[in-house]
């Protein structure tokens, strides 16, 4: 009666093995990974963010200008009118030639240290500091004069009339030869003005908490760093829940290698097995979900090309969680199969036969 108890316990405790190890492999990729600043650079990398920035900044000045000139502003009073007429290839030439995509990645990728740093600490105010000084030596550097005069020289010739109407800087087409000395002496001065009044470094949480459109965002954060810090806490723990079924297992069921390999070896393959099936689907099923619920509720007005990298950087994140998650899975299953197939070339202990009585 005791041993089947017993057994009758282990059974329950291998079941409880099963729900409770395909929740933590989940809870474990995720919880201590969301307050890494590793999780973001590696989405950031992997869906080529710094590469596809340029074309970013044109789709928002693009619809910046249309609104300039819905509201009814010309050229010469908005210049970010004239940014409308840059290309994708010319912005990939001008912002490469003032923040190129390896300074990008530094100063995110320093970004996302300090969010992390400041996520895992006590301070009371939150500082994200971003150097620009660099910035501000390719600002005024020979490169992005260059770039300027290599974006001109792919425009159609044009006039001195257009070149006046353009206040001197042409973005659009090619000015007379005879007045490119001049253009460029224009140009230089606009570099040096927006230089000068570009700071060395920015902190750009403080700046946010100043804003209102993002200043309730940042206090949201500061307020649940401390839930988010118990939630990374509990995450790393989770592991010992299972752990603790599998010694119970031992203590009412296993008294062999042979037991142990197929008491413990058959959880582990139907809840790593589990758990891989459930993670292949998520982020194929997310993309889904912001395509058809998230993205038709979007107001018109919102950069196409913003939301969609987005979107892209969304289902990134999902996705290098899921594979953190599908390879503690494919491990446990894998763990689980052999050792199942090891308990078969194991035999069973056999029973000691009692002598014959006398007589």
């Amino acid at each position: 009666m005791l041993r089947f108890l017993a057994r009758f316990i282990a059974v329950l405790c291998a079941i409880a093995f099963v729900l409770l190890a395909v929740a933590v492999v989940f809870v474990h990729a995720a919880g201590t990974r969301f307050l890494q600043a590793q999780l973001y650079r590696d989405a950031l990398v992997r869906e080529r963010f710094y590469a596809r920035f340029p074309g970013i900044v044109a789709d928002v000045a693009v619809r910046t200008a249309s609104r300039a000139r819905t509201a009814g502003a010309g050229r010469a009073e908005d210049p970010s009118a004239a940014l409308a007429a840059l290309s994708p290839a010319d912005w990939n030439s001008l912002l490469g030639a003032v923040a190129p995509a390896s300074y990008l990645q530094e100063q995110v990728e320093g970004s996302l240290d300090q969010i992390a740093g400041f996520l895992h600490s006590d301070a009371a105010a939150p500082s994200v500091k971003i150097s620009l000084f660099e910035l501000k030596r390719r600002l005024v550097g020979p490169e992005l004069e260059q770039a300027y005069v290599n974006m001109l020289q792919t425009k159609p010739p044009g006039t001195l009339q257009q070149l006046e109407d353009a206040g001197g800087l042409p973005v659009d087409f090619r000015p007379p030869a005879e007045r490119m000395p001049q253009v460029l002496e224009g140009f230089r001065k606009v570099q040096r003005s927006v230089a000068d009044s570009t700071p060395d470094t920015v902190d750009v949480l403080a700046t946010a908490a100043k804003l209102p459109q993002t200043g309730r965002l940042v206090t949201a954060l500061v307020e649940a760093r401390g839930s988010l810090q118990r939630i990374e806490r509990w995450a790393r723990r989770s592991p010992a829940v299972p752990a603790a079924l599998l010694l119970l297992i031992a203590l009412f069921a296993i008294r062999s290698v042979r037991g142990a390999l197929l008491w413990w070896g058959l959880p582990c393959f139907l809840a790593g097995s589990a758990a891989a099936l459930l993670a292949l689907p998520v982020a194929p099923v997310t993309r889904l979900v912001f395509d058809d619920l998230v993205m038709p509720v979007l107001p018109p007005a919102a950069p196409a090309v913003m939301v969609q990298t987005l979107l892209d950087l969304a289902t990134g994140v999902v996705q290098v969680v899921m594979t953190a998650a599908l390879t503690t899975a494919g491990i446990m299953a894998a763990a689980g199969l052999v050792a199942m197939i090891a308990a078969r070339f194991l035999r069973p202990r056999a029973l000691p036969v009692a002598p014959p009585a006398a007589g």
